[in-house]
């Protein structure tokens, strides 16, 4: 099988992909079965959190999940893909891109995600979100 590289899949293709009243839910299956046969995928620690965070608040999804199934879950990412671990060059990543962009506020949290691409050499973004990362020229998105 041929792969085309690495891909990293932010944190909403993954709460997609298990809400079954979502929206975007029969999509969303539908890219991961494509692109998990192309790509070598990844996710990060913040992007674990991230997801925690939203599948557990009725507002973000329609049934939210239960602790049991929360960390159900986390364990199944973690064995699926590979995980970037924040490090200290991923810090030195993210002070770069805040001054480069002048950031603040939340969009930092979405700059931590680039910035841990850049430390492994990522440059593809797999995002529902095109708009938090269309400023960064460090990543190429990958449109749904």
């Amino acid at each position: 099988m041929m792969m085309n590289g690495k891909l990293f899949l932010d944190t909403n293709v993954l709460v997609y992909i298990v809400d079954l009243d979502a929206s975007f839910h029969e999509k969303a299956e539908e890219i991961f079965s494509e692109v998990s046969k192309e790509h070598e995928l990844w996710i990060s620690r913040q992007v674990l959190r991230e997801y925690a965070v939203v599948v557990s608040r009725l507002r973000d999804v329609t049934k939210p999940a239960q602790p049991t199934e929360i960390f159900e879950d986390l364990r199944k990412w973690e064995s699926l893909f590979s995980v970037a671990d924040e490090t200290a060059s991923v810090t030195e990543n993210l002070c770069t891109l805040i001054e480069k962009y002048s950031l603040k506020g939340k969009r930092i949290h979405d700059a931590n995600i680039v910035a841990t691409m850049m430390n492994q050499n990522i440059k593809k973004l797999l995002t529902w979100n095109i708009s938090d990362f269309k400023n960064f020229e460090e990543v190429e998105l990958i449109e749904i």
